[in-house]
């Protein structure tokens, strides 16, 4: 099972439907633009809007831990889950199996920029695709929900591992991990997981809310 909910921020109702978690209040703490806060919060509102139709017996308000690494799930484990926000959008992925889920709005890219945290093949594909700028962000955000399936955040350098190609295949503590892209306008969205799990993953089911 793997269900992905998206919004605009900007036209979600964010009074919260539920008591928001202990581990959101304290984000939302750290947070001072307000932009980041809305997006932030609308994360989470996705998350219970999913956890409530999708694992209706789970628990609210919703008691989410960090690892060691600082990548955050469910205290009791199962399900898994994975949030994201770019801009006005945010973007929760859940999941039987571990996911890793990132959204970016379309960037400029800049040539310095590739040839420091890109390997040898993304820069080439970046920098033959017609649209260089959405090559960019597409690979930009394979690599961020990569790095969030297998729970390392920016502890592992970029350039480590490669996301070039049509069906890439990095692999992590022996585990190889699959990619499904998509592209909502000026939206990208990157949603990883472990290889063998690809096949009951992809597609996805995509839900817009409101």
């Amino acid at each position: 099972m793997l269900k992905l909910y998206w919004a605009d921020a900007g036209q979600m109702d964010l009074r919260a439907p539920a008591p928001l978690s202990d581990y959101r209040k304290e984000r939302l703490a750290k947070l001072k633009l307000e932009q980041a806060r809305k997006s932030s919060l609308c994360a989470e509102l996705l998350l219970i809007e999913a956890v409530k139709r999708e694992e209706p017996a789970h628990r609210l308000p919703l008691e989410i831990v960090s690892d060691e690494n600082g990548k955050p799930g469910f205290s009791q484990g199962e399900p898994f889950f994975s949030l994201s926000h770019s801009g006005d959008y945010a973007a929760c992925a859940l999941a039987s199996f571990p996911v890793g889920l990132d959204i970016q709005t379309l960037s400029n890219y800049h040539e310095a920029l590739i040839r420091r945290f890109f390997t040898a093949d993304e820069q080439a594909e970046i920098l033959s695709a017609e649209d260089r700028d959405a090559a960019f962000t597409r690979l930009w955000c394979r690599k961020e929900s990569f790095l969030k399936a297998i729970g390392l955040g920016l502890r592992l350098e970029l350039d480590a591992f490669d996301v070039s190609g049509a069906d890439p295949r990095p692999s992590y503590e022996g585990c190889a991990y699959a990619f499904w892209d998509h592209r909502e306008g000026e939206l990208f969205f990157s949603v990883c997981v472990p290889q063998d799990r690809a096949g009951e993953a992809f597609p996805p089911t995509i839900t817009r809310l409101p």
